[in-house]
């Protein structure tokens, strides 16, 4: 192995696998049934009996088959097993807490809020844009003072001290 990695490095990451995944019987059944659920796993590929080898293979280092980052993540949220998550923070030097259910609803009733502002802005712009495309044809710009107004490209001398455009 490599200069950061080495046999320990492995044997902890494993162990720490094996402690969010390895589980009882009835909660693996879960967790695969999650996996098909989910679209991780595709039930009409993957027989009940293929899907147990794959999980069985995925804790054996000496197998070929491996879960993916995604279905990792996945359950470690769906059955809150978050051994491999603090096992990788503390090989990281990385501090891990649990936000308390308190900290956790304030958080999402935020960024509700913020979406439902978004949402409201987008609505009303496209609102604004509709209304818009009803309204009839602007009437051609008046003439002031016997010229039609004009932007200026370039401000001149003669034009110092006055708005561009003769406004």
């Amino acid at each position: 192995m490599g200069r950061w990695l080495n046999s320990d490095w492995t044997e902890r990451g494993l162990a720490a696998l094996r402690a969010t995944l390895d589980v009882d019987a009835s909660v693996r059944r879960d967790m695969i049934e999650f996996l098909f659920a989910e679209g991780f796993w595709n039930r009409e590929k993957l027989t009940w009996d293929a899907a147990l080898a794959r999980w069985n293979g995925c804790l054996n280092p000496r197998k070929s088959e491996f879960f993916k980052i995604g279905e990792v993540w996945a359950l470690m949220k769906r059955f809150h097993r978050y051994e491999l998550l603090r096992a990788m923070a503390e090989d990281l030097g990385c501090e891990l807490r649990i936000r308390p259910s308190e900290e956790q609803q304030q958080r999402l009733m935020e960024r509700l809020a913020e979406a439902t502002e978004h949402a409201a802005a987008a609505v009303a712009e496209a609102s604004a844009e509709l209304a818009r495309f009803h309204d009839p044809a602007p009437a051609r710009p008046s003439r002031m003072g016997g010229e039609t107004p004009r932007f200026a490209l370039v401000e001149s001398d003669d034009d110092a001290g006055q708005a561009p455009g003769g406004f």
